[in-house]
C-alpha cells in the first residue's frame, strides 16, 4: 500500500478533506500534516486518515529565520513519515515542501496551485516586482522535481508554462476545489432582493467597490439589502473594523460565515468583484450550487464561474460603475433571478461537482505515479 502525505496551509483541510478521503477510499495510506489544535476535530470526521502534528504553515511571517524553521520542520516530517507520494497545496507548501522533497529524492511529488495571490497582482512598484520575481525563481527551483502540477484555471497554467516553470506534459487544470452538490442545494429566493458578498476582507477582493456600488444603489432603492461576510484580516490591505462601522447604515456586516448554505438561502444574488489573482473562489462555487445568480469580475479564476447573461454578469475589475450597472440590471429585471439561478446550478452540476474534480486528480496521480 502506497503512503501519501498531504501538506497544505493551515485551514485548507476544510476545502480538501473530501480529496483526502477519496485517496483513502482508493486504497492509499493517507497522512495529513495538521496543527495539533485541529487534529482532534478531524480525527473523528476522517477515521481512515492518519493525522501527524505539523504547524510550520500556520504563521504569516516570511522572515529568514521563520523560513529556515519551516524547511527544517518539513525535512523532519518527511524523514519520519517516509511517504511514497507527497501532495502539496498553496504557495508555501508547494515551494518549501517541493524543495525538501527534491532534496530527499522523493520520486512522486504533486502540487496544487490554487491561485497565485498577492504577489502576482499586476500593480506598479519595485517592491511588488521584486517579490514576484523571487516567487517565480522559487517556484522554478521547486517545480523541477514535481511529477505533476494541478492548476485551478487555464490562465495560471499558461502563465507558468510561458515562464518555463512547468510544461504541458506534467501539468493540467482541474475545476477549482469542486463543490458538494448535496450540501449546497437550490433554495427559494427571499422576498426582499438581497445582494451578498463573502470574501477575505482585503482591498483586492473588491470590497470597497461593493460598498461604493451599494451606497449609490441604496439611495435609489432603499428597500434593497446589501450583506457582507468575512473575517477581519491581518493583511496590509485589510479592511478595518472602523471602515466597516462607517458603512453600517448601508451594508449589513455579518462577520465570518460558518453556514454559507444558510446565508445563501437568505440572499438573491452573489457579488464577488475581486481583482485578486484567484484560483477559482470557493464562495463562487457555493453560490452556483445554491442556484444564485453571480456578478463577478472578468478576472483570472472568477470568469470561469459565469456564462455572461446566462447565470450572471462579468464586469470590468476595479470599476464601481460596471459593478453598479450589473447590479441594477437585476434590480430592474427581477424576473432574471429564477432562470439565472437555474443556470448557475446546472453549471455547478456540469463542471464543479467535487467528486468529478477529485476523480480527475486521482486519475492523474494514478497515471503518473511510479
Amino acid at each position: 500500500m502506497k503512503k501519501v502525505l498531504f501538506l497544505f496551509n493551515s485551514g485548507a483541510i476544510n476545502l480538501r478533506h473530501v480529496l483526502m478521503q477519496a485517496f483513502s477510499q482508493k486504497g492509499l495510506s493517507v497522512s495529513v500534516g495538521l496543527p495539533k489544535k485541529e487534529m482532534s476535530i478531524w480525527q473523528n470526521r476522517l477515521p481512515t486518515v492518519n493525522f501527524v502534528p505539523f504547524n510550520a504553515f500556520s504563521g504569516t511571517s516570511v522572515g529568514l529565520l521563520n523560513n529556515l524553521k519551516t524547511l527544517l520542520h518539513i525535512h523532519s516530517l518527511l524523514k519520519r513519515e517516509k511517504p511514497d507520494i507527497v501532495f502539496l497545496g498553496n504557495a508555501k507548501p508547494n515551494i518549501y515542501g517541493g524543495l525538501v522533497s527534491r532534496w530527499l529524492k522523493i520520486k512522486n511529488i504533486y502540487g496544487l496551485v490554487s491561485g497565485l495571490g498577492y504577489a502576482f497582482i499586476e500593480q506598479p512598484g519595485i517592491k511588488r516586482a521584486f517579490t514576484k520575481r523571487i516567487c517565480m525563481c522559487l517556484y522554478q527551483l521547486s517545480f523541477k522535481g514535481f511529477t505533476h502540477v494541478f492548476f485551478q484555471n487555464q490562465d495560471d497554467r499558461i502563465f507558468f508554462m510561458q515562464h518555463k516553470l512547468v510544461d504541458d506534459t506534467c501539468s493540467s487544470v482541474v475545476n477549482g476545489t469542486g463543490i458538494d452538490l448535496q450540501a449546497f442545494t437550490p433554495q427559494p429566493f427571499p422576498e426582499v432582493l438581497t445582494f451578498f458578498m463573502a470574501a477575505r476582507l482585503i482591498e483586492e477582493k473588491g470590497v470597497f467597490y461593493y460598498v461604493e456600488a451599494a451606497q449609490q444603489l441604496k439611495k435609489k432603492y432603499p428597500k434593497i439589502r446589501f450583506v457582507l461576510a468575512g473575517n477581519i484580516d491581518t493583511n496590509p490591505s485589510a479592511i478595518t473594523e472602523e471602515q466597516l462601522k462607517r458603512c453600517a447604515n448601508i451594508i449589513e456586516y455579518v462577520g465570518y460565515c460558518t453556514h454559507m448554505a444558510e446565508q445563501m438561502r437568505q440572499s438573491s444574488v452573489f457579488v464577488y468583484p475581486s481583482y485578486y489573482r484567484e484560483g477559482v473562489p470557493r464562495a463562487l462555487l457555493e453560490a452556483l450550487a445554491c442556484g444564485r445568480p453571480v456578478i463577478t469580475t472578468d478576472n483570472v479564476g472568477c470568469k470561469e464561474t459565469v456564462m455572461d447573461d446566462e447565470n450572471g454578469f462579468k464586469v470590468q475589475p476595479r470599476s464601481t460603475e460596471a459593478l453598479l450597472t450589473a447590479m441594477e440590471k437585476i434590480i430592474r429585471q427581477p424576473e432574471l433571478l429564477y432562470p439565472m439561478g437555474l443556470a448557475s446550478r446546472k453549471l455547478a452540476e456540469k463542471k464543479f461537482d467535487i467528486h468529478t474534480v477529485n476523480a480527475a486528480i486521482f486519475q492523474a496521480v494514478q497515471n503518473t505515479c511510479s
